[in-house]
């Protein structure tokens, strides 16, 4: 009876971190939507608003969720506090601290960092080119990790079921 329920327990075990897993990775694709947004937001200040950078970052910081809302008012106080500081330098920092914690792919993760080195143009027509293909990059991505996403839960759940009822086998 004992040995029952610790195979019980091995298989739901198993089965919480398919599930984990897979929630990781649903995490992973909303961040990359928060982000698409996000550039969004940022392509129509630059473009129909003709705001200047730390503009833009204060008036998306007004808008978006944490942990993105504190990255966009440190922008904006470093930028306005004129230390000198280029913008690039500015932007890694800030995004480095508040993806720190973030479920965004490694890759994702790489050019929202470099996006300061495309950005930091005087001429805001060139800003907004370098905003639109990086997004559409970020929509070709979601729409790769959307379908991946589908695939690798079933095979995450599937293996995670069969992987806690196989242990579970093994030490009857």
């Amino acid at each position: 009876m004992l040995r029952l329920l610790g195979i019980i327990c091995l298989t739901v075990g198993c089965t919480g971190l398919g599930w984990c897993w897979k929630d990781r990775l649903k995490k992973g694709l909303e961040e990359q939507y928060q982000v698409w947004r996000i550039l969004k937001m940022m392509e129509n200040e630059m473009t129909y608003g003709k705001a200047p950078l730390p503009e833009v970052c204060l008036r998306i910081a007004g808008r978006v969720q944490e942990p993105y809302r504190e990255a966009f008012l440190g922008i904006y106080r470093e930028m306005t506090a004129n230390c000198g500081t280029a913008f690039d330098t500015v932007w890694r920092g800030q995004m480095e601290k508040c993806t720190v914690r973030s479920a965004l792919p490694a890759e994702e993760k790489k050019r929202l960092l470099e996006l300061g080195n495309c950005v930091g143009f005087m001429d805001g027509q060139m800003q907004a080119q370098m905003l639109e293909q990086q997004i559409r990059r970020l929509e070709l991505s979601v729409g790769k990790q959307e379908k991946e996403l589908a695939d690798k839960g079933r095979v995450i759940m599937s293996l995670s079921i069969m992987g806690g009822v196989m242990i579970g086998i093994i030490l009857l």
